[in-house]
């Protein structure tokens, strides 16, 4: 497969003589993990579609049963500093820069933007999920921040959509990585719908014999009624949302006054609930260096629009390149695979202000 082809366009007529433009992840075989090319191309082909006035609305999809998309090709990044050299940091700072353009673009795209989410929706691919005025995941989706496993922080804007979830639900999955189903995405509002992923296609032609030549206010309306009397959407159950069950508790968790505070009241959380299991153990293993960043992040970006989250972003994400907890977290899960990283510093009581304050500071 070409370069070029890690991400297909296409359009297809709907009424009124407009069209939509439809843009299809394409390397299954990784996941539909985001690199440079594929970011380059989505996004010069999404604003040439934002400012053509045949283009009515865009969708966003992948190929594949497995993944929407499992995150950003963070290896690619990590083999090229270890490579050594001037320019070993110039690959990830452009695909960090690129990667976060093309995510504000989204947020910020006016014309109805359709997310068509399937399998594995995790750390970039929710980037690109988020900012869609339509965010569909299939039943049976598997959504996830997990950024902790590899000593980086909850990014693609994170620090926007995690922080509008309720009783601080965002603040669970970016420090532990927690992976959700449709009904908690529902529930939660981190996602609009969910379909099977069989239904994709006839939802598609369904929007396709509705929409046209239509404000975009009116054709995002449009959308919106297509999808609410969609036969095949699935409404969210409570009772298959085990987040969703345990607000109270991620509430009271979440607003303690530090992140080792939060980790230890995970742990004892754990000792009564054993969902709450796997979240403190994906905490007090991970990355102490980018749980503390996580945590004052998460702080920092409260008040923050879109576009100021995801400059701060930029800022972080040059710099956990440049620092050691990313290179081993990379190393030990997706590269050597081991699963044995080794954090420096590796305990939470040892991470400095002065580190703290490295990451948030502008090259």
């Amino acid at each position: 497969m070409q370069e070029n082809d890690s991400v297909l366009f296409a359009t297809h007529p709907v009424q009124n003589g407009k069209l939509l433009g439809i843009a299809t992840l394409n390397r299954p075989k990784a996941l539909n993990a985001l690199n440079l090319t594929m970011c380059e191309l989505m996004l010069a082909q999404f604003r040439q579609w934002q400012t053509d006035e045949t283009i009515a609305a865009v969708v966003l999809r992948a190929e594949g049963e497995k993944a929407f998309c499992a995150g950003g090709d963070v290896a690619e990044v990590v083999k090229r500093v270890k490579a050594g050299g001037e320019a070993r940091y110039d690959y990830g700072d452009a695909f960090f820069t690129v990667e976060y353009a093309l995510d504000l673009l989204i947020h910020q795209f006016g014309k109805p933007f359709i997310a068509l989410a399937q399998g594995i929706t995790m750390g970039g691919g929710m980037g690109l999920v988020a900012g869609a005025s339509h965010r569909i995941i299939s039943t049976g989706a598997r959504i996830a921040m997990p950024e902790i496993h590899i000593g980086l922080f909850p990014d693609v804007g994170g620090g926007f959509f995690l922080n509008r979830l309720p009783c601080r639900a965002g603040w669970l999955m970016a420090l532990t990585g927690q992976i959700v189903n449709e009904h908690d995405a529902m529930l939660a509002g981190l996602v609009d719908a969910a379909i099977p992923a069989a239904q994709f296609a006839p939802f598609l032609n369904f929007i396709s014999q509705k929409i046209g030549d239509f404000r975009d206010d009116e054709n995002r309306r449009i959308v919106t009624n297509v999808l609410r009397d969609f036969e095949g959407s699935v409404s969210p159950d409570a009772s298959q949302a085990p987040m969703w069950q345990r607000m109270p508790q991620i509430h009271a968790i979440m607003h303690r006054a530090d992140v080792t505070q939060v980790r230890d009241a995970l742990l004892t959380a754990a000792e009564s609930d054993a969902w709450f299991s796997g979240a403190a153990k994906s905490l007090a293993n991970g990355s102490p260096t980018t749980a503390h960043v996580a945590f004052e992040y998460l702080q920092r970006s409260l008040k923050m629009s879109v576009a100021e989250v995801l400059e701060m972003d930029l800022v972080l994400a040059k710099q956990f390149p440049r620092h050691a907890d990313f290179l081993e977290g990379v190393r030990a899960v997706l590269i050597d695979k081991d699963k044995t990283p080794r954090w420096s510093p590796a305990r939470f009581e040892d991470v400095s202000e002065a580190l703290l304050s490295q990451h948030f500071s502008a090259l």
